[in-house]
């Protein structure tokens, strides 16, 4: 089984009616009911993997269907997730200076695992992962390891056997019962001898498929091998060399942008690595996606 977390992005419109902005403050479990109720009530008219767009999830439904496992999908706005499953399109976050942060309607200090808690009390992550055979992937970043976390925290000792996480966000779990789960991926994966570089957005997936690549056909392995197996393909790969780059202003970041949007079609990791590779600007990786979808606001497609 795989496990991943859902995209901001999506294919199709969203419906205006399925965001925060129509929640009315209030307690974490008044806003999850309002949420709850919203969705319930709407139509549901796409497949999973069909509506949530990205690299990170496109690498993930690689990996998942390469494999041909059960792709289990993390959403702060729905829950859990099967990949073939029709669900709304929605939108809603629990991270980020965005109105789709749900959190915004809580009480200041929730936290995403406070969400979940209150708006997914039946998510059965537990059971499923009891329930799955081989390996179970986890490929989340560390805002979906924070959230459901509590989850994972109920795991028996055969699940945890289970577990194969991949993640950038290995701090996350340290000291804790899963830190010996971690595949070893580090800042190689990024360097010049890697086969899937990318952003530290999609660390995670790129992990993942590129773990589905050296296992794929070969016999089930336990977890001591497959750390030894990473360890081993990584031991040749080179860190990458961490240029120097300027701090731009976001006018002059949206000037960049406008200016290749159409030579790059609107593709956003194209863009994001023109500025940072060939340009050499500083841009966090959600400063780009704010202005990016500010640009795509005022008609930029």
């Amino acid at each position: 089984m795989i496990v991943t977390g859902c995209s901001r992005r999506k294919k199709a419109s969203i419906d205006p009616q399925l965001h925060p902005a129509n929640l009315i403050a209030g307690s974490v479990s008044d806003v999850a009911m309002q949420w709850t109720a919203l969705i319930t009530s709407a139509p549901r008219t796409h497949r999973a993997t069909s509506l949530y767009a990205g690299r990170s999830f496109t690498d993930a439904v690689w990996s998942a269907q390469a494999a041909r496992l059960p792709h289990i999908i993390v959403s702060a706005g729905l829950g859990l997730v099967e990949a073939e499953q029709e669900i709304p399109a929605y939108a809603l976050t629990t991270v980020g200076a965005t109105d789709e942060n749900v959190l915004s309607k809580c009480p200041s200090g929730t936290r995403p695992s406070d969400w979940w808690r209150a708006a997914f009390p039946d998510a059965p992550l537990q059971s499923m992962i009891a329930q799955a055979t081989g390996r179970v992937h986890l490929a989340l970043s560390r805002t979906y390891l924070e959230m459901i976390f509590e989850d994972l925290e109920q795991l028996t000792d055969t699940s945890l056997r289970k577990l194969r996480i991949f993640t950038g966000a290995d701090e996350t779990l340290k000291g804790s019962r899963f830190e010996g789960n971690i595949l070893p991926y580090d800042a190689r994966l990024d360097g010049p001898d890697s086969p899937l570089p990318g952003t530290k957005s999609d660390f995670s997936s790129r992990a993942l498929r590129h773990f589905t690549t050296l296992v794929l056909g070969q016999p089930e392995a336990d977890l001591a091998n497959d750390r030894a197996l990473v360890e081993s393909s990584l031991s040749s790969m080179r860190l990458p060399a961490l240029p120097k780059r300027e701090r731009r202003s976001d006018e002059e970041i949206r000037a960049e942008l406008i200016a290749v949007w159409a030579a790059m079609k609107g593709n956003r990791q194209r863009m994001l690595r023109h500025l940072r590779d060939t340009l050499l600007i500083s841009c966090e990786q959600s400063r780009f996606a704010r202005i990016a979808r500010e640009l795509e606001g005022e008609g930029l497609r």
